[in-house]
């Protein structure tokens, strides 16, 4: 008997301590809330309730609906006006009088921390990008900014020739062939075998494979699809790593892809780390293997594995935000007339010949407009804005010169462009996965063909 009392006391115990447990939960939740919704210090921005309750408001618009909570806050700001609550720990500014406030300089002696929110989601947790604290940040930049100057991108012009010239051959070799062309397979082909060539010092010539070979497109296009899941659950990046390559495919063909990309990326800077400073005489040393020996680093700043996480955001970044670029460019130019024809009219008052394109990449530092942030800006703005205008305008103007349209010719050029299965539809933007998603997956797609 006394047993049974035993028993009946101990689930009696047990008992207590459960209802103790979903009571401190309660509890707690309750603070929560009522800390979010009164005691914040943001709890007086306007802005949806729910957004201010939970992530989960967020999360409905990413993660179910797919990418379209930035409309959703585009209609916050017409709702509440300039600057909205639009997470338990996230104001939006949309006012552009407000860039230096939210985007101070470096000579402005104001830190720039950044949140958890807006970094941990690839696993790259050492790269420059997704560096938090402000001082780490600034002592990395400086180690990379050397390589990202006008100057040097200048100096770069032959490397970027060089792939470019590829790039405009493989344009003519489709003339006439009556086949599409994937703008978006193309150009990623292109930047990504200059970003290899300028981080390793080698590239894998993808730009003259058949199909432009597009798999490190698609798994850097896997890792940045992945934003909004990862951004919930950053730790699975690190589950997914240290699993063996196989497995990580089979649980997720997309994530798997991404994995071994990363494992690639490692293996080429341990590779630049083997070899010594003599094996680079005469010609240009591979930006990671310079940062190795920078003076501006620590050592333990300069280890392959935390090398590698700046190599790989180098490469996702330069690949996918410049493919996309180019092909989107290239619709908006072929379906807007009036301002191509401008375009081809200034470029032959610089090319009066179509033998003289190749000889003139431009100012890669000339400055858009203030209020054209797409390359952030402050003390964190890219780093790859001179690249990226530089590349721009190399690959537009060469290729307009020595391409005509259906509507716009000069009379001297080597053939017509013209866009194939690709409507205005097709270009618009359905969702933000950290690079933009489009009505038509496939992308941009063109035919060329005989003046």
């Amino acid at each position: 008997m006394d047993s049974v009392w035993a028993g009946l006391a101990a689930i009696t115990s047990h008992s207590e301590y459960i209802w103790a447990g979903l009571a401190a939960i309660t509890a707690y939740t309750i603070y929560g809330a009522i800390w979010r919704l009164y005691l914040s210090p943001i709890a007086h921005f306007p802005g949806p309730r729910m957004a201010a309750l939970t992530n989960l408001y967020e999360i409905y618009y990413n993660n179910w609906l797919g990418g379209k909570y930035i409309w959703k806050i585009n209609e916050m700001h017409e709702q509440y006006g300039p600057i909205v609550r639009i997470s338990p720990s996230d104001l939006h500014v949309g006012d552009p009088e407000f860039y230096d406030i939210l985007y101070p300089s470096t000579t402005s002696g104001r830190r720039a921390n950044k949140p958890p929110s807006l970094t941990k989601f690839f696993g790259l947790n050492e790269s420059l990008f997704s560096t938090m604290e402000h001082d780490i940040h600034r002592m990395r930049r400086a180690a990379l900014l050397p390589f990202f100057s006008p100057t040097y991108v200048r100096k770069l012009q032959p490397i970027f020739q060089d792939r470019l010239d590829v790039l405009l051959r493989r344009m003519a070799d489709f003339k006439d062939t009556d086949k599409a062309v994937n703008a978006n397979c193309m150009f990623a082909a292109f930047s990504r075998d200059i970003m290899e060539m300028l981080a390793f010092g080698q590239c894998s010539h993808r730009l003259e494979s058949p199909e432009f070979d597009p798999s490190e497109r698609d798994a850097s296009l896997s890792g940045a699809q992945s934003f909004h899941v990862m951004k919930r659950v950053p730790w699975l990046n690190d589950v997914m790593m240290a699993l063996p390559e196989s497995l990580a495919r089979r649980i997720s063909p997309a994530l798997g892809s991404y994995m071994r990309q990363k494992h690639k990326t490692r293996e080429l800077v341990a590779q630049l780390a083997s070899k010594s400073e003599d094996e680079w005489s005469g010609r240009e040393m591979p930006i990671f293997r310079a940062v190795m020996d920078s003076s501006k680093l620590p050592s333990h700043e300069k280890s392959v594995e935390r090398v590698a996480q700046d190599a790989q955001m180098l490469l996702m970044a330069g690949t996918l935000t410049m493919a996309s670029n180019l092909e989107h460019l290239i619709y908006w130019m072929v379906d807007n007339p009036d301002v191509l024809r401008k375009l081809k009219e200034e470029l032959r008052s610089v090319m009066p010949s179509i033998n003289d394109v190749g000889k003139e990449l431009g100012d890669p530092s000339k400055d858009i407009g203030r209020h054209d942030q797409r390359f952030g800006k402050g003390s964190r703005v890219c780093l790859g804005m001179p690249h990226g205008y530089g590349i721009l305008r190399l690959v537009l103007a060469q290729i307009w010169r020595l391409w005509a349209t259906p509507d716009v010719k000069l009379g001297d050029e080597i053939g017509v462009l013209g866009l194939y299965n690709t409507s205005p539809h097709d270009v618009q933007m359905k969702g933000d996965f950290f690079v933009g998603a489009y009505n038509k997956a496939q992308g941009v797609e063109f035919k060329v063909r005989s003046m």
